[in-house]
């Protein structure tokens, strides 16, 4: 498996050549706009590791991670699935800090969005159900299959309580890959967000 997963990597760099970009500088400017920030929240990073890689080009955007804000105080906190953000707790579901999980090794840049479709009463109960969630296993699978992964997590629960949330699906028909997928360009795009903050600035 591990052979047909490097044979899958070098295909896709091959066919669309990708290129690590340089990682961006630590931000420290969200301390001063942390009041800004909301409990429920979306963030958005652009990764510079080779999964994130992947995920940018069969995703076509700019985002390759996702995670909602579960906590402000006393400081913002993130619950997302992930494979390696902490390797003492690999491949499954973890709440970090804003400043881990926006760390310049693991992002190039950021944004934050608001899902103003949701109300706060929703908000908090797809927070609290999402809660529950931490320490399960990411599973990188299609729609069709069981499946956990950053976009993944925050669907199956908004779907619960916000029964005409309707993101868009991309289908991949990649070696090792095949199937309907939900990529973070798909919650980027929604309808009635509204963008809070972006690093780096790019007005």
């Amino acid at each position: 498996m591990k052979f047909s997963y490097y044979i899958f990597i070098l295909f896709l760099f091959i066919k669309n050549p990708v290129y690590a970009q340089e990682s961006a500088n630590s931000d420290n400017s969200y301390k001063e706009k942390s009041s800004l920030i909301h409990v429920g929240d979306w963030i958005f990073r652009s990764g510079v590791q080779t999964d994130s890689l992947i995920v940018k080009k069969l995703d076509g955007g700019i985002f390759s991670h996702i995670g909602m804000v579960v906590a402000i105080e006393p400081e913002i906190k993130v619950i997302h699935a992930t494979t390696t953000d902490d390797e003492n707790i690999p491949n499954q579901v973890i709440i970090s800090s804003l400043a881990d999980f926006t760390a310049p090794e693991l992002a190039e840049k950021y944004a934050i969005a608001r899902p103003n479709f949701l109300t706060d009463e929703q908000k908090s109960q797809i927070i609290a159900e999402l809660l529950t969630k931490q320490g399960e296993l990411f599973k990188l699978a299609s729609r069709e299959e069981d499946h956990l992964y950053c976009t993944t997590l925050l669907y199956d629960v908004i779907i619960k309580y916000k029964s005409d949330f309707n993101p868009e699906w991309k289908y991949a028909n990649f070696p090792l890959l095949r199937g309907h997928y939900l990529f973070p360009s798909a919650f980027a795009n929604y309808s009635d967000i509204t963008w809070i903050y972006s690093y780096p600035d790019t007005k």
